[in-house]
Parts: C-alpha cells; structure tokens; sequence
C-alpha cells in the first residue's frame, strides 16, 4: 500500500508539458512555447519560454518589485524567494518570461502541479514588475498559461494571492468559470478551463490579430 501510494503521490506530482497532450491538441502543443511579440505602453516585448539561463535577469527583476508585489506573489513576507526556488521555477515546463529586445525581464509566469487539488490541478503564478504593472500585460501572460495548461492536460487553475484577491479573480474570470474557496490553505481561487482557452495561447492570438 505505501509503495502505491508513493506512486500515485509521484504521478500527482509530476510537471505537465506539451508531451502530454491529448490527441486533439496535437495541432497546438507547438504554439505553448512558441515566443509571440506583445505591445506595453509604448514599447514591445517578447513572452517566452523560461530558460535557466535567465536566472540573472529574473533575479534582478524581483530585485526591482516592491515587498507588496513579492507578497502577493509568495505569500512570504514580501521577500524575494532564494536563488534555488527561481532557478526550480525556470525549469518548470510551463514557465514564461516577459523580456524586452535588450533581455530585461519584467514579468514572470509559471504552472506546476498542485497535488493538493488533485492530478488535473496547476498552481499558477504571475508577477509583473511593478513599473510595467497596469498595461495588462498580467491579462497576457493569464491567458497564455490557461491556454498552455488546457494543452497540457490540466482542467483547473488554482492561485494563492495573498493580499491582491480580487485582482487575481479579475483575471482568472476572463479564462475560465472561477470560485474562491476557504480552507485549511486560506483563501485561494480555482479555476475551471473550457475548451475555449486554447484560444488563449499567445502565438494563436498573435494569428488571429494579423
């Protein structure tokens, strides 16, 4: 029984990315990593897959948000998480940066596993730093990661904002039906996808605007 429940805990655990896709999805699994230019104010970006070679710049990005943003995100205080955990959380499958043509990050995105929620369920979490907060640039990288994680397998977001509850249900109602639930984990929100939100990945987007 131990040994099966080891497995199981494994398999729950296990980061999802475009390998797992189901059959239908075929066509789009190319497009999750696909990098796609988005316009901010008055410069543009590019959002793409997350590499552990921009440690550096994630690392001085969250060096430049305020202990508000960092709480929101975290959960901790404020403070900016170690080296190692932004270094776990570039190599996840689905994490994403936001870079200008210069290669300073502003914004980060990610979805892991949430064993907590069941094998179906992705934690997600964004930060934008703080200068290019308000351009909704936090709305792109929300749609990319619903979209992504529909791909991959996964039907539920979950987030745990820490002070920013409403923000964070803002942009989770654009991508899928979204509840707030209180439990032993505080108060946090999931998210249930449609099959509507492969139409949120980046590069599809990107097609239908040109």
């Amino acid at each position: 029984m131990t040994a099966t429940c080891g497995r199981e805990v494994q398999l729950f655990g296990r980061s999802r990315g475009p390998d797992d896709a189901a059959p239908r999805h075929a066509s789009l699994t190319g497009m999750v990593n696909q990098p796609w230019a988005v316009r901010v104010g008055s410069a543009s970006l590019l959002i793409r897959a997350a590499t552990v070679r921009d440690l550096k710049a994630v690392a001085e990005m969250h060096g430049r948000c305020s202990p508000q943003s960092l709480l929101n995100r975290y959960r901790a205080g404020g403070c900016r998480p170690a080296v190692a955990a932004l270094e776990k959380q570039l190599r996840e499958p689905l994490s994403f940066v936001a870079a200008t043509y210069g290669g300073t990050v502003v914004a980060t995105a990610v979805a892991s596993p949430d064993p907590r929620h069941g094998r179906d369920a992705a934690e997600i979490g964004l930060l934008v730093e703080d200068a290019w907060q308000g351009w909704h640039l936090g709305r792109e990288l929300m749609s990319h990661l619903a979209g992504s994680t529909l791909v991959c397998g996964y039907h539920e977001l979950i987030a745990y904002p820490a002070t920013s509850l409403v923000m964070a249900q803002r942009l989770m109602i654009d991508v899928g039906s979204t509840r707030i639930v209180i439990d032993e984990n505080g108060a946090h929100l999931h998210t249930y996808l449609s099959e509507s939100a492969a139409l949120g990945l980046g590069p599809v987007r990107e097609r239908l605007a040109s």
